[in-house]
Parts: C-alpha cells; structure tokens; sequence
C-alpha cells in the first residue's frame, strides 16, 4: 500500500499591520489541508480539491500547491510520483494568506513523504514558487509564518534570510472577513509609487516596535505600535465602511484594528479574552451597516506553523 500523510498549515496575517512584505503572523482556527500519497508515474497529480469557494486549477502547473510541491520533488531529486488532495479551509482573496497555506502545506507533505529532510528555508522557497503564480512576485510574508508558526521577519529575499519573531502569549486576535473579495494583485495596483517621508519613518518605527514585540513577548509595545501610515490610506479605499470598522472594534475595547495582508481580512487585538464576543459583534455590525456580510473568527498566534496531523 502506498504511503500516505495528511499535513495542516495554518492562516496568515501578512504585514501585521506597518510592517509591508516583511512582517507576518500565523494564526489559529483557519487553515488548509493537503494529503500526499505516493503513486508509480513520476510527475505530481491533483487528485481531489474540496471546500474551496472558487474554481481552483487540478493542473498542478497552474496550482500553487502543485507548482510548490512539484519543486520539492524535483530538489529531492525523487522519480516517485505524488497524487495530491488539497482540502480548503480557506477563502480565497481574503487576505488571510490563502494561497500561501496551500503552497505551504503542498512543499511540506512532500518533503515528509519522502523524509527529505530539506530545511525550512528550503521549504519557504519552494513554497514561494507557488505563492508568485497568484500574487504576482515572490514574497514571504505569509509562506515563511504560515510553514514557521509565531512571527516571522523577512530580511532579504536574495538571499533568502527570515528570522523567527516567536510569539505573544497574552494576545488575541479577532478576525472579519467582510464577503468581498481582493485579490493581491488588485491591492497593490492600487499602491502609490512613493509615500511622504512622514508616513515611511512612523511605518518604520512602528515595524521595529512590533518585531520588537514578539522577540520580548510584549503586548504593550504591540498595541502602542499597530498603525499603519503608508499603505493603509490607500488600500482601505478597496474595504468599504473599514474605519468604520475600526472606529467600533475601539469602543468595543480592541487596542488595535488592521487590514490583514492585502484585505478585506480586518484583524483587531486585545490582551483580554472575555472582550473578543464583543469586539467581534462591533466589527461584524460595522460591515452590516455597509450591507456587507461579514464572518468573525477568534485566534491566537500558532506556534507551531506547518505540520503533519
């Protein structure tokens, strides 16, 4: 019988707030599945897709799990072939590193499969491969935290450096998805060419402040530090009713309230668990106003990332 593995990787929240393309968070409660089996044809198939909210390709060529897992193989130089499941728990276009997970969990299982033993930041390359069919460019914003657990900091794409933040353990975190749909692509065509000189040093600071965070476990220098100045202005043109939003996850009692990656995913924080519900239903009713249909999730950091269940 052939062997088999089923691996889980978990949602992302790209930038954290200030920190663009270089900061990223894994959280709990959303994620994707893929299982891997090994089959006689040497080339990667997908089997199955299930759950997913939009056509999602079966070519593992136009498939961001099927491109990331199709380079592990190849780099484990392997001529055994893998049919792959891939079980969405994801919406696609939410800002919640969707295709990222995918990706992910598609280098992972293989690498496991076939006790590769390729290192993490082998597997946050592979994984990139996949992320740049949909999103237009290599990033590791929501690979690198999404395959590590915790925060990640992305130094240098080439080379390929990341630096894991850890984690904050009085944080909580209250995720709404608004029922519209951005792609990363539409988001960052909406990025001006340059930004005042005021917003990049505040942006700067506050990047610093967050990696600062999570290296010292902190919710403090996190809450004091969550404001995006440079790309919030322009992407949160795409969220229809977003400082609305914010405006009541405030008065609701969050310390925070961000776009998570490229949107419309709001992400709001609070260091007290019995004020999430509320937080939760503020947000939530902010969108209802907009006559936007929105979903409310309540996470915490995942420290553990990618792994096999």
């Amino acid at each position: 019988m052939s062997k088999s593995i089923t691996v889980y990787s978990p949602a992302s929240i790209g930038n954290i707030g200030p920190g663009f393309d270089v900061l990223g968070l894994a959280v709990t409660g959303l994620g994707d599945k893929v299982i891997a089996r090994e089959i006689s044809d040497d080339k990667i198939i997908i089997e199955d897709i299930r759950n997913a909210d939009h056509d999602i390709s079966k070519n593992p060529a136009k498939n961001t799990m099927g491109i990331a897992a199709d380079s592990v193989r190849k780099k484990l130089s392997t001529k055994t072939g893998v049919a792959l499941t891939l079980i969405k728990g994801l919406p696609s276009g939410s800002g919640l590193g969707s295709s990222a997970a995918s990706a992910a969990a598609g280098a992972f299982a293989v690498n496991a499969l076939f006790d590769g033993g390729l290192s993490p930041e082998d597997l946050i390359h592979n994984a990139m491969e996949g992320e740049a069919f949909v999103s237009g460019g290599y990033f590791a914003d929501n690979v690198a935290p999404s395959l590590l657990g915790g925060a990640t900091l992305t130094q240098s794409l080439n080379p390929l450096i990341i630096t894991a933040l850890g984690s904050i353990h009085a944080l909580h975190i209250i995720l709404v998805t608004p029922k519209i749909q951005i792609l990363t692509k539409d988001s960052r065509a909406v990025l001006p060419e340059s930004i005042p000189m005021k917003a990049f040093i505040r942006n700067l600071a506050n990047t610093a402040s967050i990696t600062a965070a999570f290296t010292n476990n902190d919710y403090t220098l996190l809450k004091d530090n969550l404001q995006d100045d440079a790309i919030e202005p322009h992407r949160s043109k795409l969220i229809p009713g977003f400082y609305n939003a914010k405006e009541a996850a405030i008065n609701a009692g969050a310390n925070g309230l961000c776009i998570s990656g490229a949107g419309p995913t709001v992400f709001a924080i609070t260091n007290k668990e019995e004020q999430r519900d509320k937080i939760a239903s503020a947000i939530v009713g902010a969108f209802h106003q907009e006559d936007i249909e929105a979903v409310a999730t309540l996470s915490r950091v995942d420290k553990q990332g990618t792994r096999q269940i």
